[in-house]
């Protein structure tokens, strides 16, 4: 069991299986896409290479950007994260997939998060 608090476990568990609509298949599989997709905008490499494809490149990054993890200007492939796609960045990459699945629920007993959600957890400002 990880040390990062139930709460921020509940906000994943959320990003996942409502905002970004994981379902059934290989969701860990999807986790670990979303932790290196994150990880590439935050460091502005590598795009293209976990996602060659340009369908499918433009459609996960569509649902990233939904999901309002991602803002960009001209082209969605230049995006980079948002203050909530750093908060789940920085939450992901802390968290297996095994420390969520099944074991948390929806924060707030299913009720719209507010901006305090997004505060720092993990003592960095």
């Amino acid at each position: 069991m990880t040390d990062v608090p139930e709460h921020v476990r509940e906000h994943v568990y959320k990003l996942l299986f409502e905002d970004l609509n994981l379902c059934c298949g290989l969701p860990e599989k999807s986790y670990t896409l979303l932790k290196n997709l994150l990880t590439a905008f935050r460091d502005k490499t590598g795009i293209e290479t976990l996602l060659p494809e340009d369908g499918a490149r433009y459609l996960v990054l569509g649902a990233l950007d939904n999901a309002s993890l991602l803002e960009y200007g001209s082209i969605i492939d230049a995006a980079w994260l948002t203050r909530k796609g750093e908060w789940y960045w920085q939450a992901i990459t802390r968290l297996d997939y095994d420390d969520i699945e099944d074991q948390v629920g929806l924060p707030h007993d299913g009720k719209a998060c507010m901006d305090a959600c997004l505060k720092p957890f993990w003592g960095l400002s």
